[in-house]
């Protein structure tokens, strides 16, 4: 029989303040863990994977997400040189890079995860993420044994962007945390005001100013207020206050909420809406279902294949059809039920475990001689 091959894997996107892709790392490192010994992890926050039975190795903190342009400076420059000697010392049968932030010229295969590649969708909105998208990425993918994308759209687009043979792109679907992101539990009280809830980054393809506009439509004739999680420049923070007062729609912004507090916030909003451009899984969406609460997401991209026929998907570049959606969750229980029980339902096809299983089959595969 056949021994199971000790990787190692590049966590270093993981933070003490955890940004979507850390979650990433951290919920599939842990579930990789616990099935496979012998794992070896790189990340500048071993305080977040206690108790594990992996070798946890500590990083640099200057490569922590939550230095912005300096941590991913300084994590492209600790991948080439610290990451490549640390490798081959500890001889792995592959590595694991949970962004696509690999090694170029590594002595051991390496298997890169990519997101997305949004940034290649809207240039003029991310002219600084061009040289990495453009440069770094191909290089570092072309450099891997395999790639996995988080999500059919992102192979597709993964594909056609960097002339990858197919058959190198594996999807693997993200997982979420089971444990926490269930039905029945404390929930946010709303003061007597329904929520509509957002979270997430304010980056331009979340189209929040359409989401701000669509809920005040809906304000007009029920009593609605939107809440948005997440944090962005403040020139993008101070566009959507002044855009929901112009509009006369209460919003409130919540910059950070601890990741405990977040299923609260889920069970008490009334609907958590989603009208990205572009995404290239989804998360809030899928923990919201989990948590019992229903969706309205955009039907692009990712999305369809994370919500299915569990939410409401629309056209993202259509306000009115948004707030009607919106306002069709307010008022209509029925639907409101039957969504409910359909995202319970699609929520149980995602786990870490699985995800962590198909990433296992993809790194032994890419270990073979």
């Amino acid at each position: 029989m056949t021994r199971p091959s000790r990787v190692a894997v590049n966590a270093s996107i993981l933070g003490s303040v955890p940004t979507g892709l850390g979650r990433y790392a951290h919920g599939l490192v842990r579930a990789l863990d616990s099935l496979r010994e012998g794992l070896i992890v790189y990340t500048s926050c071993p305080e977040a994977l206690s108790g594990l039975r992996a070798t946890v190795r500590r990083t640099s903190a200057l490569t922590r997400p939550e230095r912005g342009l300096r941590g991913h400076g300084a994590r492209l420059l600790w991948t080439q040189t610290a990451l490549r000697a640390r490798v081959r010392l500890d001889r792995p049968a592959a590595l694991l890079n949970t962004l696509p932030e690999g090694i170029l010229g590594c002595g051991v295969p390496q298997v890169t995860v990519v997101h997305d590649v949004i940034p290649l969708a809207f240039p003029s909105q991310y002219p600084r993420q061009q040289f990495y998208f453009r440069r770094l990425v191909p290089a570092v993918l072309h450099a891997s044994r395999a790639v996995i994308a988080v999500s059919e759209a992102t192979r597709r687009e993964v594909i056609a962007a960097y002339g990858l043979s197919p058959d190198r792109v594996h999807v693997v679907l993200n997982g979420y945390d089971a444990a926490d992101y269930v039905p029945v539990g404390p929930a946010n009280d709303d003061g007597g005001v329904p929520y509509v809830l957002y979270v997430g980054s304010l980056l331009p393809h979340k189209n929040l100013p359409r989401l701000v506009q669509a809920v005040a439509r809906v304000a007009r004739d029920t009593p609605v207020r939107l809440v948005i999680v997440g944090s962005g420049r403040p020139a993008r923070v101070a566009e959507l206050r002044r855009l929901a007062a112009r509009a006369g729609s209460p919003l409130e912004l919540l910059p950070y909420v601890e990741q405990r507090k977040l299923p609260a916030l889920y069970r008490g909003a009334r609907v958590l809406a989603m009208p990205s451009l572009a995404e290239g899984f989804g998360l809030p969406a899928l923990e919201a279902m989990a948590c019992g609460t229903p969706v309205v997401v955009g039907n692009t991209s990712a999305m369809p294949e994370v919500v299915g026929d569990a939410g409401l998907l629309v056209d993202p570049t259509d306000t009115s059809a948004l707030a009607d959606a919106i306002s069709c969750l307010l008022t209509q229980d029925r639907l409101r039920k039957e969504l409910i029980t359909r995202g319970l339902a699609r929520a149980t096809t995602f786990s870490w475990e699985h995800a962590a299983r198909q990433v296992l089959a993809v790194l032994d595969e890419a270990a073979a001689p």
